[in-house]
């Protein structure tokens, strides 16, 4: 087995990626909790209403599960190969910490489990686990972008050299989304149905990777509570 085969799991990624999901995931819950201890504070002063919020169904926290569609540009070692077309899939988790401005971990991958990426006999994969900030621009429509850490691997199988070529480095990414929400019933938080755009940059390795994704995504927001509400007078 050639050693680019274990590049997706070798040891620096994976402490690369630990390191990434346990900052994303303590910053995220400092915040929740800082967020819930001054809501918290200023109800016991009175002064609460200052930090309530409107109802709304992008609130509290999200997680959805979703795929997407891959034109990406591979140039190896100076020398273009064109774009490759494909299929992933992608995992994310967060936080709204203000009504506009969210935090969290968004893991995407195209070929470890499902998917892949391909042009004429040259096949394989691509993905990274990514630290994204989200902000909120008109309605349920918001900006995404990130920075992390990615493989990208493609191997031709007919050449007298089948061995994986590729490696991993930093990933960077940038997108649009809309959360549609068809089945809303509360005034606050549910599940959406939510398009998504998006860019990304791998700039590192003997691999560069410019990719185009679009897909769609089945994301699950937690809402707010009562008294984190101005909720409608009865």
């Amino acid at each position: 087995m050639s050693p680019l085969m274990r590049v997706p799991g070798n040891g620096m990624f994976k402490r690369a990626a630990l390191r990434v999901i346990l900052a994303g995931l303590a910053f995220v819950l400092a915040l929740g909790a800082a967020r819930a201890s001054l809501a918290q504070d200023s109800g016991e002063s009175g002064d609460a209403r200052s930090l309530l919020e409107m109802p709304r169904a992008r609130q509290g926290y999200w997680i959805g599960f979703g795929f997407y569609g891959i034109a990406s540009n591979l140039i190896e070692d100076g020398h273009d190969h064109g774009i490759y077309s494909g299929w992933g899939y992608t995992f994310r988790i967060g936080q709204l910490i203000t009504e506009r401005l969210g935090l969290g971990l968004l893991y995407e991958s195209a070929g470890s489990i499902m998917g892949s990426i391909k042009k004429k006999n040259d096949k394989g994969g691509l993905g990274g686990l990514i630290l994204e900030g989200n902000a909120t621009l008109w309605r349920n429509l918001s900006a995404h972008g990130g920075f992390g850490i990615g493989y990208i691997y493609v191997s031709d199988k007919t050449a007298l050299d089948t061995s994986l070529r590729g490696g991993a480095g930093s990933y960077l990414t940038l997108g649009l989304m809309y959360d549609f929400f068809p089945w809303r019933k509360r005034l606050t938080g549910g599940w959406a149905i939510t398009p998504t755009l998006d860019f990304r940059v791998m700039p590192d390795g003997n691999i560069h990777a410019y990719t185009f994704l679009a897909g769609v995504q089945l994301i699950r927001w937690s809402g707010l509570s009562d008294n984190m509400l101005i909720l409608p007078e009865e």
